[in-house]
């Protein structure tokens, strides 16, 4: 994620207003203030994270990666957790860290913090070092190149058994057979998406697809849907062999409308 570019986007300002009414999103403004941080002041959010609970998230903001910025922060996530939130910054192979119960963070330099999980704390510190592959060059580097990783919000993914067998409880079973799902999310100018999916199977990928374009159509036809019109045409599912492409496109135009239709909707 591009926080900047998030925040600064026509369709952020135009529910900001909402958003920062909601007690969790304040709770979280007041908490970085008191860690000397703001929300503004993030350029790149980057979270990767496993089904068996590995994690890993590397934020770039001013000074996030000072010592006492740093360890504010991560005793302020202990207390949220129930843990003792005394931790503080000590020296490990030349590199700053906070060693707290369930894994380490990394102080890369005054304005990067790197946090991970146990399992995944000395792999962090070895990219850190220059050593080893990050995902993106490594078994996501296929999917990380599909899409536009410029963009304000964009994931790569294969998606867990566990995911894709949820497809059934909400009706659309095709999604037990996506095996890798990668998307962004265009905020330049009201709202782009694009996202892709794999299936690995040209016959399924065609049957899904044409499933969605017949459920499209009749959504085409709802008495509402002609006051969307650019966005509804901007609508787009296509197969390409075994995967399957889905666009659309929402000027704020057609945003603000929807916002002032939900009340009554």
């Amino acid at each position: 994620m591009n926080p900047k570019a998030v925040t600064g986007s026509e369709v952020y300002k135009a529910f900001s207003g909402d958003l920062e009414k909601e007690a969790d999103y304040k709770e979280m403004v007041e908490a970085l203030k008191g860690c000397n941080l703001e929300v503004s002041s993030f350029d790149r959010f980057v979270v990767g994270a496993t089904a068996k609970e590995d994690f890993v998230a590397v934020v770039e903001a001013a000074g996030i990666g000072k010592d006492e910025n740093a360890t504010c922060i991560i005793n302020k996530i202990a207390e949220e957790s129930g843990e003792e939130a005394n931790n503080s910054v000590s020296n490990k192979d030349g590199k700053k860290i906070v060693q707290f119960a369930d894994g380490r963070a990394y102080l890369v330099n005054d304005n990067m913090l790197a946090i991970a999980t146990t399992s995944w704390e000395d792999k962090v510190g070895a990219l850190i070092d220059g050593e080893g592959k990050p995902a993106v060059d490594n078994s996501k580097k296929d999917l990380y190149g599909a899409i536009d990783n410029k963009a304000a919000v964009w994931f790569v993914a294969a998606v867990p058994t566990e995911v894709s067998a949820m497809g059934a409880m909400f009706g659309a079973p095709e999604l037990a057979d996506v095996k890798t799902a990668a998307g962004s999310l265009d905020l330049s100018s009201g709202v782009g998406v694009n996202l892709i999916v794999d299936m690995a199977d040209e016959a399924k990928a065609k049957a899904a697809a044409d499933k969605a374009n017949g459920m499209l159509e009749e959504v085409k036809k709802a008495p509402q849907a002609k006051d969307f019109d650019s966005t509804m045409k901007s609508l787009e599912i296509k197969a390409d062999g075994g995967k399957i492409t889905i666009k659309a496109a929402a000027s704020m135009d057609d945003i603000n409308k929807a916002k002032e239709l939900a009340p009554g909707m």
